[in-house]
């Protein structure tokens, strides 16, 4: 079974690195019609969103596989919509745009272009004006081939440069572009960093409608361009229905989940913060567990976002079973106390009922600001008190899910109200 999947990779890698080639030469050769056609080739629509009946509008949708397809996911099950998903992939923009900034390079990555953020801000004038030039032409030939179905496109990022030449193309052929802004996580300085910044002020006059998680979104939207208060909604967030659990269970704690985080989250993104990091806390919290490990009525896991998470320089005890890569959801429903901080899995742990802890173990008193916005109850400043903590509900039967109000606020502050996020988004969608 192994060896047929493994043929079968080798031979869709084949394919996509001969479809990226012609697409690279396209460009060259400014065959915008053949372009379209080998992009149209390329668009591709997963099993569980294909729809038995026929559909008058198509959302091409700027495909990003985490987060943002289990959204739509959640919205596709709905039976009340006029329209149907189809998926673009990124690596299509990264290619057309590599060729119009390294026009003298014939021999790169074709399978996995990487194109720079240096790249997209040294463009030249005259080089940019061709690549939207480009896309604009592709664009109208792509949108012939859906006959006279109604396209939208949608991207989940105002920041994603790479796909700025696909918004022009767009608005230059009235197809409407709608930012369904899936970040939602974010410390209160990481927000000002970047309301002051706005280094992606002129995206927003290509997004014809802007969908956000919560109002705290909402109002950073609104401070980079106040034009997008006339075409902003907060409609929150689908995924949390992965994670409310209504189904009451009393249980002995045995089960700890720590979500390996990134030691810079919730900490802005700019030179003059290079130096801050959450290195410290994450050492303790792995020292917490070892200790823990030894208790052999604990069952430990550490999820691990994936390869380029933080990897501590402590050594993990064997007993301690380490996953890479994946959502969190399963893991999060098995357990029963969660460690985690600025993530989003440590806020959808709160909205599933779990004894959730945040530790912060740093020296510097003053990296707590770039911490988000929890319940000072469940913020450990001590690995001792934590440890102790963890220990002491061992002893315990404890009714899941828990009930706070105070994590709910949390809750709600990240991921937004939970009633009627389905139907919020299907007007979102169909308008």
């Amino acid at each position: 079974m192994d060896y047929k999947i493994s043929i079968k990779k080798k031979i869709y890698r084949s394919l996509l690195f001969i479809h990226h080639i012609f697409l690279f030469y396209s460009c060259r050769l400014n065959l915008t019609k053949f372009c379209a056609y080998l992009i149209k080739l390329s668009l591709h629509q997963p099993k569980n969103f294909k729809n038995k009946f026929e559909n008058k509008k198509v959302i091409i949708v700027l495909d990003r596989f985490i987060g943002g397809r289990r959204d739509l996911e959640i919205i596709n099950k709905s039976i009340n919509h006029n329209f149907e998903f189809i998926f673009f992939k990124r690596s299509i923009a990264k290619i057309i745009f590599f060729c119009f900034c390294n026009k003298e390079k014939f021999f790169f990555n074709y399978l996995r272009p990487k194109p720079s953020k240096k790249d997209f801000e040294t463009i030249t004038e005259k080089q940019r004006k061709k690549h939207e030039k480009f896309w604009t032409d592709v664009i109208f030939y792509l949108k012939k081939y859906f006959d006279k179905k109604e396209i939208n496109f949608i991207s989940f990022a105002y920041y994603f440069w790479i796909e700025t030449g696909i918004y022009v193309g767009c608005k230059n052929n009235n197809i409407p572009v709608k930012l369904w802004n899936k970040e939602c996580f974010m410390s209160d300085e990481d927000v000002k960093q970047r309301i002051e910044l706005n280094e992606y002020k002129n995206v927003f006059r290509y997004f014809k409608k802007i969908s956000v998680y919560n109002d705290l979104m909402k109002k950073m939207l609104i401070a980079m361009d106040n034009k997008n208060i006339k075409k902003i909604s907060v409609n929150g967030c689908p995924r949390i229905y992965d994670f409310i659990n209504k189904k009451k269970i009393k249980k002995e704690i045995k089960n700890i989940l720590f979500l390996s985080f990134n030691t810079k989250q919730g900490i802005p993104l700019d030179e003059r913060y290079s130096n801050l990091n959450w290195n410290l806390t994450y050492d303790k919290v792995i020292e917490v567990l070892n200790k823990l490990s030894e208790n052999h009525h604990f069952k430990i896991i550490i999820k691990r976002k994936n390869m380029f998470t933080y990897k501590s320089s402590k050594k993990i005890n064997q007993s301690i079973k380490v996953f890479e890569g994946g959502t969190a959801e399963k893991f999060i429903n098995e357990a029963d106390i969660v460690i985690g901080q600025n993530s989003g899995s440590t806020i959808e742990s709160l909205a599933n009922g779990k004894h959730v802890m945040v530790p912060f173990f740093e020296k510097n008193l003053k990296l707590k600001k770039y911490l988000y916005k929890f319940n000072k109850d469940i913020v450990y400043f001590s690995p001792e008190k934590m440890e102790k903590k963890i220990l002491t509900l061992a002893n315990k039967k404890t009714s899941f899910p828990i009930k706070n109000k105070e994590n709910q606020k949390t809750v709600n502050y990240y991921l937004g109200k939970s009633k009627n996020v389905v139907n919020n988004y299907v007007n979102f969608l169909d308008s």
